[in-house]
C-alpha cells in the first residue's frame, strides 16, 4: 500500500467559480514507487461542505511532479497557481515552488490541433458518435485556449471559459449555447450523465469547420510571439 503525502484541492472549486457543472478536483501526492493508498483515504479529506460533489482524483507521485514544475509544464502552473491543501504530510507543492517558464504553448496546441483534425473522418465513418466526438471538440478547444492564454493573457486561464477570455486574437468563432453543448457532450461522457439530445453530424462538423481556420491562425499567432 502506498504512502499519501497530500491531498490538494484544484480546479473550479479551488478557483472560487463553482457552478452545476463542478466536480471536486483533487490532486493525490504519493511517494516514489509505492503505488497508491485507497481512494476512499483521499476522499476522507474533502470538507464536509463539498462532500455533495463528486470527487475526481488525479494521482502522481512526488518525482513525476518534480519533473513537471522542472519542465515547466502546462498542468505544473495550473496546480501552482490554484491548489490549495486539504492534508500534506510534507508541503510538496510549496517545496516544488515557481515552475519554470511555460514555453512550449505553440507545441501543445499543435498536438491539440492534431486531435481536432482527425474528427471529421471519425465522425463520417461512425455518425451514431456525434455526442462523444463534440465532447472531444471541447477538450481541444479547452486546451488550447488554457495553453494559448499563458503566452495572450496577464497570467494562465484554467477555467472551463478559456476559449472566450483570450486576448490579442479574433474571437472564437462558435457560440457560447454551442460550446456549453460540447462541454455538457463531454460530461456526460465522463460521468455517466445523461447525453443532450439530438447532436446531429452536421452540426458536429459545422462548429469542427469554424475552427479549424481559427486554430491554425491562434497557433501562428503563438509562434510569432
Amino acid at each position: 500500500m502506498g504512502i499519501l503525502l497530500g491531498v490538494y484541492l484544484f480546479g473550479s472549486v479551488a478557483r472560487g467559480d463553482r457552478d452545476q457543472r463542478s466536480d471536486v478536483d483533487l490532486l493525490a501526492v504519493v511517494a516514489d514507487g509505492e503505488g497508491k493508498v485507497d481512494e476512499q483515504e483521499v476522499v476522507l479529506h474533502i470538507p464536509l461542505d463539498l462532500r455533495d460533489l463528486e470527487p475526481s482524483v488525479s494521482w502522481y507521485g512526488r518525482q513525476r511532479l518534480g519533473q513537471m514544475f522542472a519542465n515547466g509544464e502546462l498542468f505544473a502552473w495550473h496546480l501552482y497557481r490554484e491548489t490549495v491543501p486539504l492534508f500534506e504530510a510534507v508541503p510538496v507543492i510549496a517545496e516544488l515552488g515557481e515552475p519554470t517558464p511555460y514555453c512550449d504553448a505553440a507545441l501543445d496546441v499543435a498536438s491539440f490541433e492534431k486531435i481536432l483534425s482527425g474528427i471529421p473522418a471519425q465522425l463520417r465513418a461512425s455518425p451514431e458518435n456525434a455526442v462523444y466526438e463534440l465532447g472531444l471538440v471541447y477538450v481541444c478547444l479547452r486546451n488550447i485556449c488554457m495553453a494559448a492564454s499563458a503566452m495572450l493573457c496577464d497570467r494562465p486561464d484554467f477555467s472551463r471559459y478559456s476559449p472566450f477570455h483570450l486576448k490579442e486574437v479574433v474571437d472564437v468563432p462558435i457560440t457560447m449555447a454551442e460550446y456549453d453543448l460540447a462541454m455538457t457532450c463531454r460530461m456526460a461522457g465522463q460521468r455517466g450523465l445523461q447525453p443532450p439530445q439530438k447532436v446531429t453530424q452536421s452540426q458536429v462538423l459545422s462548429i469542427h469547420d469554424r475552427l479549424v481556420s481559427w486554430v491554425a491562425g491562434l497557433r501562428r499567432r503563438l509562434e510569432s510571439v
